[in-house]
């Protein structure tokens, strides 16, 4: 690619996912099929599309895009694998501006949505995410799956914004990688692959550039990613170990200290304000609930968790309007947050 690095199209019943022992015999789902779908995936909110993957040229028929892996990129990923859980308290030295939505006894959540400002904020050390997730369980009993963009040197070598996923079954403990760095996701669609460098970024008062992203459970019980209405794979339901009826969907922004203490710029490194133009934003944001319907965080159901206030800050604008939904902004300039 232009940016460096080497994408193959790879067989598509030969890709790594099929090596992961529960998938011997997995049978490739092409497309979703979603029970009980109320309504369709909005569009962007305002803003044009942060474009990523194979952009001229399309993986040929029967065959699916996938970012090789060098040995360096595998020990920078191993060593990051654990610092992904900005949800967790057991590992220090992250700091989160997120809405979490609370856990409640009669309500289980089968996807989550919304459209992401993508920005380029300067890290030069450690790593900053804008994220949305879905959950369920605690620890070692933690099975997630998280995706959005992330700028982390240490794990791609340069400080671009890239696309990503993320997975666990265990609180990362054994299981779960970034990307495709171990057997789990199955790729279908020929052009967006993950691990792609953003095209595009925006610029604090200049161009903004979005994504809009889901992560949304069919009736097979597989968890379906996708960028902009394009169905780029999903992580079959036989790899977690207890992820029926997750707890809790959340959105947001974690930055990770690297050893010196100082803790990199979130969003777009400027704290929210009303100033659209420069403040990142999450627009659009919506939970599916079990029943299907999709709605976004009312009053009293939802958690903001802004733990470092001095570096990083969330400003939710609740419901506004058709066009944007439910919005917040988030982010800030870092600095010497504490651990």
């Amino acid at each position: 690619t232009e940016f460096g690095h080497f994408v193959d199209c790879i067989d598509i019943n030969k890709q790594l996912a099929f090596d992961h022992p529960l998938l011997k015999d997995h049978k490739i789902q092409e497309r979703p099929h979603f029970s009980k779908r109320t309504t369709k995936n909005a569009g962007l909110s305002r803003n044009r599309p942060s474009m990523i993957g194979l952009l001229q040229d399309a993986c040929p028929s029967g065959t699916v895009p996938i970012r090789r892996t060098t040995k360096a990129d595998l020990i920078a990923i191993r060593s990051m694998s654990n610092s992904i859980y900005a949800q967790t308290t057991k590992v220090p030295n992250i700091h989160r501006a997120m809405i979490q939505m609370r856990t409640a006894t009669y309500e289980s959540y089968s996807g989550v949505t919304g459209n992401i400002n993508v920005y380029n904020p300067v890290v030069k050390e450690g790593s900053s995410y804008a994220v949305m997730y879905v959950m369920k369980g605690a620890n070692e009993n933690l099975n997630s799956i998280t995706t959005g963009w992330m700028v982390s040197p240490g794990m791609y070598g340069t400080g671009d914004t890239y696309f990503f996923t993320y997975w666990t079954t265990d609180g990362a403990n054994k299981t779960g990688c970034f990307n495709i760095a171990c057997p789990g996701f199955v790729q279908v669609d020929k052009r967006v692959y993950l691990g792609s460098h953003f095209v595009n970024v925006s610029i604090p008062n200049g161009p903004l550039f979005e994504i809009g992203l889901s992560i949304s459970q069919a009736e097979d019980g597989n968890w379906w990613l996708t960028k902009d209405q394009i169905n780029i794979g999903y992580f079959p339901a036989t790899i977690f170990n207890n992820f029926v009826d997750p707890e809790t969907v959340g959105w947001g922004g974690f930055a990770v200290n690297p050893p010196n203490g100082i803790s990199p710029p979130m969003g777009s490194g400027i704290f929210p304000d009303d100033n659209y133009g420069h403040t990142s934003q999450f627009s659009l944001i919506q939970y599916r609930n079990s029943s299907g319907v999709l709605d976004g965080p009312h009053k009293h159901t939802y958690d903001t968790i802004i733990d470092s206030p001095n570096c990083y800050l969330l400003d939710f604008h609740g419901y506004m309007g058709k066009i944007l939904g439910y919005t917040f902004g988030f982010g800030g300039p870092g600095g010497d947050c504490g651990n």
